[in-house]
């Protein structure tokens, strides 16, 4: 499974030598497809997990993190609460820009095309290095002006 996490895409060539390697065993491609089909279906059951957890991971974020600003919503459809967006700001990063940066930010989004899709944003900013200095995150479901 952890195989097929990092490496979705691994070939069943590869796969079969790491398997014969590791343990080995010698299997066939038979048996490669459905240990990749059970895999990524235990790896699609770890993601609704880990979505749910989300709540509870914003609320230590915010007793841990003084000052900070973390924003979750959810809607609930029918019975079911579904995920729609999350938004961290640390304090850290807020002083840190504030006293050490340039007064300019950038914002850029990356498309994350899995089984939940939506678009990751970052908010940086240019330290007196020249570097990158994030500011803030969020997932969102779209990129438009209500987000």
């Amino acid at each position: 499974m952890d195989i097929f996490r990092t490496d979705p895409y691994i070939s069943r060539k590869l796969f079969m030598n790491l398997v014969k390697k590791d343990f080995g065993q010698t299997i066939s491609h038979k048996q490669v497809i459905r240990a990749r089909a059970l895999a990524a279906l235990m790896n699609s059951r770890s993601e609704d997990q880990q979505y749910n957890l989300l709540e509870s991971y914003a609320e230590v974020l915010k007793k841990t993190n003084p000052g900070s600003t973390v924003k979750m919503m959810t809607e609930m459809v029918g019975e079911v609460r579904k995920f729609k967006r999350f938004y961290v700001c640390f304090d850290a990063c807020k002083k840190g820009w504030k006293a050490g940066c340039r007064p300019l930010i950038g914002l850029d989004g990356c498309h994350i095309k899995m089984k939940y899709p939506g678009v990751l944003l970052s908010v940086v900013g240019i330290d007196a290095n020249n570097g990158m200095f994030p500011i803030a995150y969020a997932v969102i479901e779209i990129e438009n002006r209500e987000t």
